[in-house]
Protein backbone atom coordinates (compact mmCIF):
# COMPACT_ATOMS: atom_id res chain seq x y z
CA UNK A 1 0.00 0.00 0.00
CA UNK A 2 1.38 3.42 -0.99
CA UNK A 3 1.64 6.14 1.64
CA UNK A 4 -0.87 8.96 1.38
CA UNK A 5 0.59 12.11 -0.15
CA UNK A 6 -1.08 15.39 0.73
CA UNK A 7 -0.74 18.12 -1.84
CA UNK A 8 -0.74 21.64 -0.47
CA UNK A 9 -2.50 24.15 -2.70
CA UNK A 10 -0.23 26.73 -4.27
CA UNK A 11 -0.57 30.12 -2.61
CA UNK A 12 -2.20 32.93 -4.56
CA UNK A 13 -0.74 36.40 -4.93
CA UNK A 14 -1.39 39.68 -6.70
CA UNK A 15 1.38 41.78 -8.27
CA UNK A 16 1.22 45.56 -8.23
CA UNK A 17 3.68 48.32 -9.10
CA UNK A 18 6.10 49.37 -6.37
CA UNK A 19 5.52 52.87 -4.94
CA UNK A 20 8.26 55.47 -4.53
CA UNK A 21 8.24 55.05 -0.75
CA UNK A 22 8.51 51.26 -1.06
CA UNK A 23 11.36 51.72 -3.54
CA UNK A 24 13.36 53.81 -1.06
CA UNK A 25 13.11 51.03 1.54
CA UNK A 26 13.81 48.33 -1.05
CA UNK A 27 16.84 50.18 -2.46
CA UNK A 28 18.42 50.36 0.98
CA UNK A 29 18.01 46.59 1.56
CA UNK A 30 19.04 45.82 -2.02
CA UNK A 31 22.31 47.75 -1.86
CA UNK A 32 23.27 46.24 1.49
CA UNK A 33 22.43 42.68 0.42
CA UNK A 34 24.07 43.00 -3.01
CA UNK A 35 27.24 44.40 -1.45
CA UNK A 36 27.36 41.56 1.09
CA UNK A 37 26.91 38.90 -1.64
CA UNK A 38 29.80 40.34 -3.66
CA UNK A 39 32.03 40.45 -0.58
CA UNK A 40 31.09 36.86 0.29
CA UNK A 41 31.80 35.79 -3.31
CA UNK A 42 35.21 37.49 -3.18
CA UNK A 43 34.39 39.95 -5.97
CA UNK A 44 34.59 43.17 -3.96
CA UNK A 45 36.39 44.29 -0.82
CA UNK A 46 34.34 45.27 2.22
CA UNK A 47 35.65 48.84 1.90
CA UNK A 48 34.31 49.31 -1.66
CA UNK A 49 31.24 47.05 -1.68
CA UNK A 50 28.53 49.51 -0.53
CA UNK A 51 29.72 52.21 -2.95
CA UNK A 52 29.88 49.81 -5.91
CA UNK A 53 26.48 48.29 -5.12
CA UNK A 54 24.93 51.75 -4.77
CA UNK A 55 26.43 52.97 -8.06
CA UNK A 56 25.25 49.89 -9.95
CA UNK A 57 21.75 50.13 -8.49
CA UNK A 58 21.48 53.82 -9.42
CA UNK A 59 22.75 53.10 -12.95
CA UNK A 60 20.14 50.38 -13.47
CA UNK A 61 17.28 52.20 -11.75
CA UNK A 62 17.78 55.91 -12.50
CA UNK A 63 14.06 56.59 -12.17
CA UNK A 64 13.57 54.54 -9.04
CA UNK A 65 10.38 52.49 -9.13
CA UNK A 66 9.46 54.14 -12.45
CA UNK A 67 12.72 53.37 -14.29
CA UNK A 68 12.08 52.80 -18.01
CA UNK A 69 12.20 49.17 -19.13
CA UNK A 70 12.04 47.84 -15.58
CA UNK A 71 9.28 46.02 -13.73
CA UNK A 72 9.47 46.52 -9.98
CA UNK A 73 6.54 44.66 -8.50
CA UNK A 74 5.24 44.05 -5.00
CA UNK A 75 3.53 40.71 -4.37
CA UNK A 76 0.71 40.54 -1.87
CA UNK A 77 -1.37 37.66 -0.61
CA UNK A 78 -5.08 37.83 -1.40
CA UNK A 79 -5.52 39.14 2.15
CA UNK A 80 -3.16 42.07 1.39
CA UNK A 81 -0.16 40.75 3.35
CA UNK A 82 3.24 41.62 1.78
CA UNK A 83 4.55 38.44 0.12
CA UNK A 84 7.61 39.60 -1.81
CA UNK A 85 9.23 41.64 -4.55
CA UNK A 86 10.38 40.91 -8.08
CA UNK A 87 12.57 43.14 -10.28
CA UNK A 88 12.72 42.33 -13.99
CA UNK A 89 14.43 44.20 -16.81
CA UNK A 90 12.32 43.83 -19.94
CA UNK A 91 15.48 43.83 -22.07
CA UNK A 92 18.77 42.71 -20.54
CA UNK A 93 21.08 44.37 -23.04
CA UNK A 94 19.04 46.67 -25.26
CA UNK A 95 19.30 45.67 -28.89
CA UNK A 96 20.87 42.27 -28.13
CA UNK A 97 17.71 40.20 -28.48
CA UNK A 98 18.69 38.26 -25.34
CA UNK A 99 15.36 38.78 -23.63
CA UNK A 100 14.65 40.05 -20.15
CA UNK A 101 16.60 39.68 -16.93
CA UNK A 102 15.52 38.92 -13.38
CA UNK A 103 17.63 41.13 -11.16
CA UNK A 104 15.98 40.24 -7.89
CA UNK A 105 13.27 38.11 -6.36
CA UNK A 106 12.58 38.31 -2.65
CA UNK A 107 9.99 36.42 -0.60
CA UNK A 108 8.82 37.83 2.74
CA UNK A 109 10.66 35.98 5.49
CA UNK A 110 7.51 34.66 7.20
CA UNK A 111 6.32 33.10 3.92
CA UNK A 112 9.53 31.37 2.84
CA UNK A 113 9.37 27.63 2.23
CA UNK A 114 5.62 27.76 1.48
CA UNK A 115 5.63 27.98 -2.33
CA UNK A 116 5.56 31.76 -2.61
CA UNK A 117 8.91 31.92 -4.44
CA UNK A 118 7.64 29.71 -7.25
CA UNK A 119 4.32 31.59 -7.49
CA UNK A 120 6.11 34.96 -7.49
CA UNK A 121 8.53 33.79 -10.19
CA UNK A 122 5.64 32.51 -12.34
CA UNK A 123 3.70 35.78 -11.90
CA UNK A 124 6.76 37.79 -12.95
CA UNK A 125 7.27 35.52 -15.96
CA UNK A 126 3.63 36.00 -17.02
CA UNK A 127 3.87 39.79 -16.74
CA UNK A 128 7.14 39.86 -18.71
CA UNK A 129 5.68 37.56 -21.40
CA UNK A 130 2.64 39.81 -21.64
CA UNK A 131 5.01 42.66 -22.46
CA UNK A 132 6.62 40.72 -25.30
CA UNK A 133 9.61 39.21 -23.46
CA UNK A 134 10.41 35.82 -25.04
CA UNK A 135 13.03 34.60 -22.53
CA UNK A 136 14.32 35.51 -19.07
CA UNK A 137 17.82 35.11 -17.72
CA UNK A 138 19.24 35.62 -14.26
CA UNK A 139 22.36 35.29 -12.18
CA UNK A 140 22.48 33.43 -8.90
CA UNK A 141 25.40 33.28 -6.49
CA UNK A 142 26.72 29.73 -6.18
CA UNK A 143 26.21 29.67 -2.42
CA UNK A 144 22.48 30.42 -2.75
CA UNK A 145 21.27 26.82 -2.95
CA UNK A 146 17.63 27.69 -2.16
CA UNK A 147 17.41 30.05 -5.15
CA UNK A 148 19.28 27.63 -7.41
CA UNK A 149 16.77 24.90 -6.53
CA UNK A 150 13.85 27.25 -7.26
CA UNK A 151 15.21 28.28 -10.66
CA UNK A 152 16.23 24.79 -11.76
CA UNK A 153 12.84 23.43 -10.65
CA UNK A 154 11.15 26.19 -12.68
CA UNK A 155 12.91 25.23 -15.92
CA UNK A 156 15.87 27.62 -15.90
CA UNK A 157 19.01 26.13 -17.40
CA UNK A 158 22.66 26.92 -16.74
CA UNK A 159 23.97 28.92 -19.69
CA UNK A 160 27.36 29.88 -18.22
CA UNK A 161 29.16 28.79 -15.10
CA UNK A 162 31.91 30.76 -13.40
CA UNK A 163 34.19 29.03 -10.93
CA UNK A 164 36.97 30.20 -8.62
CA UNK A 165 39.56 28.67 -6.34
CA UNK A 166 41.26 30.68 -3.63
CA UNK A 167 44.97 29.94 -3.48
CA UNK A 168 47.14 29.94 -0.42
CA UNK A 169 49.60 32.83 -0.28
CA UNK A 170 53.25 31.83 -0.66
CA UNK A 171 55.01 31.71 2.68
Amino acid sequence: MLPEVRMHPMPEIRLRPMTGEEFAQYRSRLVTGYAAEHVRAGDWSLAEAETLASEETDRLLPGGADSPGMLLRIAETLEGEPAGIIWIALEHRPGSGQGGWIYDIEVAEQLRGKGYGRVLLEAGEREAAGRGVAALGLNVFGSNTVARHLYEGSGYEITTLQMRKHLASPA
